[in-house]
């Protein structure tokens, strides 16, 4: 019988976490110094950099493992989660290669000859769209591509342009925009069917875009621009292509100039990085995608943020620096997200009873000494039979802290473990404690007549419970013992009793000889419930003639 799980925490307003001082990753040197280049991508469980003449291959941790070499122009790569191909775009050989991950070597290549200095990728499941332009006017644009293909056809994209487009895309949109122009515009594409339909221009406001520097698409479909002299990163409507929301504040921002943006792929991050007006210090700030508040920031002195550097792949972040001057490659990589920590304690009785009610108790804290706000746990149970009960959910106080009941429904070890799974601020946390429950102790009572006569039907009642505790089934045993007048004694076991949930029962007989008749109530016990004994004595006598 399951055991009754009662909540009991309060339900008080949640409190926003606040953004605080963390670790700040991992810079590895990558050992190399290029002038162009700096786009990073993770795929096959390695990291690759784009880096001018080569492609760096670096792991996780940003150490240096292999080197793709004697390439033209190394610029921008392309990885989507899921996907078993690394694509590059070469600006000096006006191509793009496709590399597998796993062997770090190329596999194919796609002539671009007829769209030159290819220059910008991104890439959505087997269609890659590609910006290109070496400067002349209109001779640039956007041309995309299936990948899968046996010989994949670029088709173009929107209209020419003088520098190659930034461009993203998530799901059917696709977004574009040439940079260091002004005013700036960004086109969006409904990219179902190809080459894709336009659905519109976003403009900001009447004095225009200021010249763009990174372009990006939230899983929401909202694009994201870091701006020139904005002191921000903005998110646009693409469907009214309005200004939805701003990352970082308005106007001059502490933190410097917008360099790059990017949004997670699971939509749970806005990734934002800064530089110092002098470029001898770069920022990250990872901002809740709908708030925009500042879930974590991290800095780094002595180097610049590549523009457009920023990359994802499962709970890692990744980021390009370059020292002033020499334009000697770092990789940045974030501590895993989510990017604070969480405790949980439980605490429980240190007795309990099979079948009576325990209370347990703890509470939920977060790194940053913020309240966690009214959550949810998850509480389990592990029966000593190795079984689980379904888990069952517990809802914190505003405050962290939390209590329930539980009423074991045996004897034995119990194994309660409470868990709660985190979000995209903090880690999740969870705790567990042991209880050894217990056999239920019984009070056993018997009524019935004192006196009787034979022949006379007597009849008993009894009961083992409690208010409110409900019984596996058990049995009772009753047996007589008859001590005549002229002291001769018998004894009989009379019919077993199946007692009623609520420990109720009852059992009659009919004496057929006087004397004392002592009857003997035996509980037979169980894994839950103990053995227990009681007796009643009816002075039973000749009916009178």
């Amino acid at each position: 019988m399951a055991g009754s799980l009662l909540v009991m925490a309060g339900l008080l307003a949640a409190q926003s976490p606040a953004a605080a001082a963390a670790d700040t990753g991992v810079v590895a040197d990558l050992g190399v110094a290029a002038g162009r280049g700096g786009d990073v991508v993770a795929g096959g469980g390695k990291v690759f950099v784009a880096a001018d003449d080569r492609i760096v291959v670096a792991s996780y941790d940003g150490r240096p493992i292999d080197t793709i070499s004697g390439l033209s122009g190394a610029v921008a790569l392309s990885a989507p989660d899921g996907a078993r191909k690394v694509y590059a775009a070469l600006r000096g050989s006006n191509e793009v290669i496709e590399i597998d991950p796993v062997a770090v070597a190329i596999t194919r290549r796609i002539d671009l000859s007829a769209y030159p200095c290819p220059s910008t990728l991104t890439q959505s499941h087997d269609r890659l769209w590609i910006g290109y332009g070496c400067g002349e006017a209109g001779e640039g644009g956007v041309v995309g591509l299936i990948v899968s293909a046996a010989t994949p056809t670029p088709v173009r994209v929107g209209p020419g342009t003088t520098q190659p487009p930034l461009v993203a895309v998530a799901g059917a949109t696709l977004v574009a925009g040439e940079p260091g122009v002004s005013p700036a515009v960004v086109r969006v594409y409904d990219v179902n069917t190809s080459p894709g339909i336009p659905r519109g221009e976003i403009r900001g406001d009447a004095d225009g875009l200021p010249p763009l520097r990174d372009l990006a698409l939230a899983e929401d479909g909202s694009a994201l621009s870091a701006l020139d002299d904005t002191g921000r990163f903005d998110a646009w409507d693409t469907t009214t292509l309005l200004h939805a929301r701003a990352y970082g504040g308005s106007g001059s921002s502490e933190y410097g100039l917008p360099a790059a943006v990017a949004a997670s792929p699971d939509g749970a991050y806005v990734v934002g990085g800064w530089n110092s007006p002098a470029g001898d210090s770069a920022k990250l700030v990872v901002y809740d995608p709908a708030t925009a508040e500042v879930i974590y920031e991290a800095d780094h002195q002595g180097k610049a943020l590549v523009a457009g550097s920023i990359a994802f792949h499962g709970i890692y972040t990744w980021a390009v620096l370059k020292d002033t001057g020499t334009g000697r490659m770092h990789l940045w990589r974030l501590p895993p997200s989510p990017y604070h920590s969480s405790a949980l304690t439980l605490t429980a009785p240190s007795a309990a009873t099979a079948l009576t009610q325990s209370t347990f108790s703890g509470r939920l804290t977060l790194s940053t000494g913020s309240l966690p706000g009214v959550q949810t746990l998850e509480l389990y149970r592990r029966l000593p039979d190795g079984t689980y009960r379904p888990y069952q959910e517990i809802t914190t106080a505003a405050d962290g802290t939390y209590e329930f009941t539980d009423t074991p429904p045996s004897s034995g070890t119990f194994r309660y473990q409470v868990y709660w799974p985190g979000n995209s601020w903090f880690d999740g946390s969870g705790a567990s404690a042991t209880v050894t429950v217990a056999l239920y102790q019984p009070v056993l009572t018997v009524t019935g007549p004192a006196t009787g006569a034979v022949g006379e039907r007597l009849e008993f009642n009894g009961t083992f419970g409690a208010d409110g505790v409900s019984f596996p089934r058990t049995t009772i045993v009753v047996s007589r013992k008859v001590v005549s007048p002229d002291g001769t004694v018998t004894s009989k076991a009379l019919a077993k009793v199946a007692p009623a949930a609520d420990g109720s029962f009852g059992f009659a007989d009919t004496p057929t000889t006087a004397g004392e008749h002592e009857y003997t109530v035996r509980l037979v016990g169980n894994s839950v419930i103990e053995p227990a004994n009681t007796s009643h004595v009816v002075t039973v006598l000749q009916p009178a003639t």
